[in-house]
């Protein structure tokens, strides 16, 4: 260890009873103080999560250590040189967001497991990891120092706090793709084949890198989370998280579906980690931080994960199409769309996006699925105006902000590399599609590409209640209500138990039961609130959800081509 850099060492001595331990030794020389803090979030997911909650027995060597607020401890150093901190933190929580210890494997997502000192965020930090007797594998996206065993250095804190840590006894595959070794990290169980794994992962890295050019890491790491159940996956610097549930692999549709996972926080590791909205770095880990770009982070990154799919054979073009008519079908399905823009969404995900409750459907619109469509248009509209597309402004971003001026960009300066490689001002586009919650104009854009755009529902009848409810323990429970429904109309209400349609008790859901009534059809519905039994009138509608469905009319479209071919 060092005593020009901050030594950080961690240990798995209580790691039976979920806890971690880790010491800081640092240099305190001339100073009477220094705060130890606690992240509140981690970069990537944009919830309050209140790390500090599992921190326990925060100690100084020779110092007094006082707790001044949730997450910062102030460490008494007044006459000083060198200071030992220590604490526990425990990791109980299977997820790429947070951090989970036992006998068999730790996963330590590393902002969740490691504090920082005020004031040293920038100085190089020594990382000295002593693993559980028996653990095999030490796995993280660092520089070794050789011959020290598990010693790794990094830069500042932001890459610490960046760096998951997977430690345990894991199946393990290396590959190379852009020049850059990688390594596919497998936690837990599954009935994964390591051949098809590495094989399908490199063709999604082959097929990004060669969109933009080079890959910029100098290792990279697929950290596989397998689980019982859940999902998602979370971006870093030079590697990702994640999660599959551990029987799914042999399932077709499931595997593909994790393949798109794989893709879209592969194609982080330019988006998002090396171009990104100018709020998002450095990182302000004490408090939330609002940008009204989410849109552009995760919206167009999952326009490039199916992208990515079909580029690679995953997906044939019908296949395809078919993503993008259900990405639209299920915007236009959330009655949110009509209430909250695309910047909005971006900007108000702390208490949206990653806070709902079961109003959100008709307030909110995801940033990741009306992001997606928006990358889509703004894709096709690109290709219409010029020779140019999408990547190009992803490669023009990444070369101009990331790489010469080492920043992110405004959401001004963003419109206006789009602009230059569309060849005409983007300006309005922004506005309709982004600023505003004006009805998106899919069948100019797609007639344009030899589509035909069209709704499969357009001549049906079918009775719509607005009610979503579920059927549990001999109860059914509205869940949701869709806002100027009938169900709204009726004085029905979300947590109101429905007993009885025209006298006739209900025990499936209430949706279940629509299609034995027509359009203009009224019910007499008895249900119970706050345990007070009452009757209303719901008369059903005509269903206003769509099923959209893009088809080719045009197969030798030139700019049908351009795009899919």
């Amino acid at each position: 260890m060092t005593t020009n850099a901050l030594n950080y060492t961690v240990s798995f001595d209580k790691v039976k009873s979920h806890y971690v331990t880790v010491t800081i030794e640092f240099d305190a020389k001339g100073k009477d103080f220094v705060n130890f803090k606690v992240p509140v979030w981690t970069p990537g997911s944009y919830k309050v999560r209140e790390f500090s909650k599992g921190y326990e027995n925060v100690l100084a060597d020779g110092a007094s250590v006082t707790r001044q607020d949730k997450n910062t401890w102030r460490v008494d150093t007044k006459g000083k040189e060198r200071i030992t901190l220590s604490y526990d933190v425990y990791c109980f929580a299977i997820s790429p967001r947070e951090s989970y210890a036992d006998e068999k494997y730790a996963f330590l997502h590393s902002v969740s497991a490691f504090g920082y000192l005020e004031g040293y965020e920038k100085k190089q930090i020594v990382l000295k990891i002593e693993p559980y007797k028996g653990w095999k594998n030490v796995e993280v996206a660092l520089p070794q120092t050789k011959g020290m065993g598990y010693v790794f250095t990094c830069e500042n804190y932001d890459l610490l706090a960046d760096s998951p840590i997977a430690l345990g006894s894991f199946d393990v595959v290396n590959y190379t793709s852009g020049g850059t070794p990688h390594k596919v990290v497998m936690i837990g169980e599954g009935n994964y084949d390591l051949d098809v794994i590495k094989e399908d992962f490199k063709k999604i890295g082959d097929s990004q890198v060669k969109m933009m050019g080079e890959n910029p890491c100098d290792r990279y790491i697929h950290f596989i989370y397998n689980v019982g159940s859940g999902g998602g996956g979370l971006e870093h610097l030079n590697c990702q998280t994640s999660a599959m549930p551990r029987w799914n692999y042999t399932n077709p549709g499931r595997y593909r579906g994790f393949l798109g996972l794989i893709a879209h926080e592969y194609f982080h590791l330019w988006n998002v980690k090396r171009i990104r909205p100018i709020e998002l770095g450095p990182f302000n880990y004490n408090e939330e931080v609002y940008t009204d770009m989410l849109w552009i982070a995760e919206g167009i990154t999952s326009y490039y994960d199916d992208l990515t799919l079909y580029r690679i054979g995953k997906l044939d073009t019908t296949e395809y199409l078919n993503v993008i008519s259900s990405q639209i079908s299920r915007l236009e399905n959330s009655p949110g769309k009509d209430v909250m823009s695309l910047a909005h969404s971006s900007l108000l995900t702390w208490v949206k996006a990653y806070l709902p409750n079961e109003e959100s459907m008709n307030r909110t619109v995801s940033y990741y699925n009306k992001g997606m469509i928006a990358a889509v248009m703004l894709d096709l509209e690109i290709r219409a105006n010029s020779k140019n597309c999408l990547d190009d402004v992803m490669t023009t971003l990444y070369k101009d902000y990331y790489k010469k001026q080492g920043r992110g960009f405004t959401h001004d300066e963003f419109i206006a590399v789009c602009s230059k490689v569309a060849g005409k001002d983007m300006q309005s586009f922004f506005d309709d599609v982004v600023f505003s919650t004006k009805s998106l104009n899919y069948t100019g854009i797609f007639n344009k590409y030899g589509l035909e755009f069209k709704d499969k529902n357009i001549e049906k009848t079918t009775p719509w209640s607005g009610v979503v409810s579920k059927h549990s323990s001999g109860k059914t429970i509205i869940t949701n209500i869709y806002s100027n429904s009938p169900g709204v109309s009726a004085g029905l209400s979300v947590n109101d138990e429905i007993i009885a349609i025209n006298g006739w008790r209900v025990n499936e859901s209430l949706e279940s039961h629509d299609d034995k009534y027509n359009v203009n059809d009224g019910v007499e519905v008895s249900y119970s609130r706050d345990g007070k039994i009452y009757k209303t009138t719901l008369t059903y509608k005509k269903s206003p959800k769509v099923a959209y469905k893009l088809t080719i009319v045009d197969e030798d479209n030139k700019l049908l081509k351009s795009w899919l071919n």
